[in-house]
């Protein structure tokens, strides 16, 4: 008896339907939609919420055209706080990464891995685990070390940065003028040791 809802969120369509494959052929599972971008997605979930049939699960690129996952990401979590989600990206960066797990993502898999790994955080976040895969872990712990070091406006200018956030945008979402963005730039360059957005995306992102 099927009794594991999922949806998938994913840009890619050979990808997006390999992964509903993959899991629809285990007999626990379920797919009860999918889509390839954001505005899809939340239209289909509403839908789902509507007929009270919302996913145990959903499974989420962080790349979706204009939009990140990051977006459906808080969205869903806001509005939809009982669907648990499991990342699966080729971006796998350690901001990246630390991002999707402050903003409530139980799960991270990198599309690198087989698709065995993705089968065991589904499976572990499903159960009330979550699950990043190891190969990423220790990027992570030193990220959030560097972090650490940043004080807290710091970090939320360096988390804009990471969701590629130019900043007169950073300056409007933390209502800052702009000049003291770029104040709080340099002193994260200093500390970073990189001289742009382009190398701490590159570095972190």
């Amino acid at each position: 008896m099927k009794n594991v809802k999922f949806f998938v969120v994913e840009d890619h369509s050979l990808t997006n339907l390999g992964i509903r494959q993959f899991f629809t052929e285990k007999p626990e599972y379920e797919c009860c939609g999918f889509a390839s971008e954001k505005d899809e997605a939340l239209e289909k979930l509403a839908e789902l919420d509507f007929k009270n049939s919302l996913p145990d699960i959903l499974i989420l690129d962080m790349n979706l055209g204009q939009y990140s996952g990051l977006d459906v990401l808080k969205v869903v979590k806001e509005k939809y706080s009982s669907i648990k989600v499991v990342v699966y990206s080729m971006y796998t960066n350690p901001g990246i990464l630390s991002l999707a797990l402050d903003n409530g993502a139980l799960g991270f898999v990198s599309k690198d891995s087989m698709e065995g790994e993705l089968l065991r955080a589904v499976t572990e976040v499903v159960h009330g685990g979550s699950y990043v895969q190891q190969t990423l872990v220790t990027s992570l712990f030193t990220y959030r070390s560097l972090l650490d070091s940043l004080t807290k406006q710091e970090q939320n200018i360096l988390k804009k940065i990471i969701e590629r956030k130019q900043n007169d945008q950073i300056a409007s979402e933390l209502n800052l003028t702009i000049r003291s963005v770029e104040n709080y730039l340099s002193r994260i360059y200093g500390k970073t040791g990189c001289r742009g957005h382009e190398e701490l995306i590159a570095k972190f992102g």
